[in-house]
């Protein structure tokens, strides 16, 4: 016996209007209720769904055959273990992505934890890509040394860039430290705030859909997005030497690919989420107006991200990526007493 829909409450209809559409207008039910449950979701969907369900899968996986096999090569060949680690865990962040999104598809009602896991171990990224570079100029105190005569330029995007009377700055091992507390401070306060959503959730105060000014969700995701911003501004000026300094290292190619899939896992998400929101997006048994933006969401993700698997392949397993760090300062010296004090 098919079990009957559960109606998922929307702000735009009142549960009146939902019923004259319903009974008089012969609107399918499934357009206001909650996804089907994974044990329903084969039943209802036809051979061309199915199909291309399957098809999805397969690329998922191959996703992660790609990641095994390239995890294996980087904790062989390149050297030291710190930056062979996290090397492996940069690469990982489109395998992670399509696998969430395959559970996605596979389980429905469990949309909002895919986009916060997605959300959670991207925010983490960022700070793998200041190590990346930090570890290919050799470390912090290499670092500093290599830029201490160097005039930075600090009017950057996306916090700065309307500011050009900003004067250009040296670089100092406390300047340094900053900006790794401008990326950390992100990648540790998206999980927190993750969390905090989850845990208000199941009490009904969260909704991401309330955009009202007294919604928990609209100040925690302004919160983030300031955050986001100051995050990314530590890494822009970082990135504008390092891509001069360590572009044997492939490293313009690798950011290059941490922006796609920024983009491609906030900016498209939200755009699908705007669509569905707006009526945009039309419903489709099994499948509400929502639930369907969702669904294409993550069909585009899973191809998109086994595209992007490939091409950081291809970056990271250049030979450039076997560079040892540079030479460690020998002990008493001043540089050996200054990395000891980080």
């Amino acid at each position: 016996m098919e079990a009957t829909p559960e109606l998922n409450p929307d702000p735009r209809f009142p549960p009146r209007l939902i019923e004259h559409l319903i009974n008089n207008l012969s609107v399918p039910i499934a357009c206001f209720s909650q996804p089907p449950r994974s044990a329903d979701l084969l039943q209802k969907l036809d051979t061309l769904e199915l199909t291309i369900l399957g098809l999805l899968t397969g690329l998922t996986l191959l996703s992660l055959i790609i990641f095994i096999e390239e995890a294996l090569y980087l904790s062989k060949k390149v050297c030291g273990p710190l930056k062979s680690n996290t090397l492996i865990w940069s690469s990982a962040a489109p395998t992670v992505i399509a696998a969430c999104s395959c559970f996605g598809l596979w389980i429905p009602r469990s949309m909002m934890f895919v986009e916060l896991g997605i959300s959670v171990y991207f925010s983490v990224c960022f700070y793998l890509l200041l190590l990346m570079m930090i570890q290919g100029f050799g470390g912090k105190v290499a670092l500093v040394e290599r830029l201490k005569d160097k005039w930075l330029p600090i009017n950057t995007g996306p916090c700065c860039c309307c500011c050009p009377c900003l004067p250009p700055t040296r670089m100092t091992m406390g300047k340094l430290r900053l900006f790794i507390v401008g990326v950390f401070q992100f990648s540790f306060l998206k999980p927190l705030c993750a969390f905090i959503g989850l845990i208000l959730w199941t009490d009904g105060i969260y909704d991401v859909e309330d955009v009202s000014s007294t919604s928990t969700a609209l100040w925690i995701n302004t919160s983030l997005g300031v955050s986001t911003m100051f995050a990314l501004w530590p890494l822009g000026i970082l990135f504008r030497e390092a891509k001069l300094h360590l572009a044997e290292q492939n490293i313009g190619a690798k950011f290059a690919c941490f922006q796609i899939q920024l983009i491609l896992s906030a900016l498209q998400t939200s755009i699908f989420s705007i669509l569905a929101s707006t009526g945009t997006v039309a419903c489709a048994p099994p499948y509400s107006s929502k639930a369907r933006s969702q669904l294409m969401n993550n069909h585009l993700l899973i191809v998109e991200m086994f595209l992007v698997s490939v091409v950081v392949r291809v970056f990271y397993r250049r030979h450039s990526d076997n560079t040892p760090y540079a030479a460690v300062p020998k002990p008493g010296s001043d540089h050996a007493r200054q990395e000891e004090t980080v």
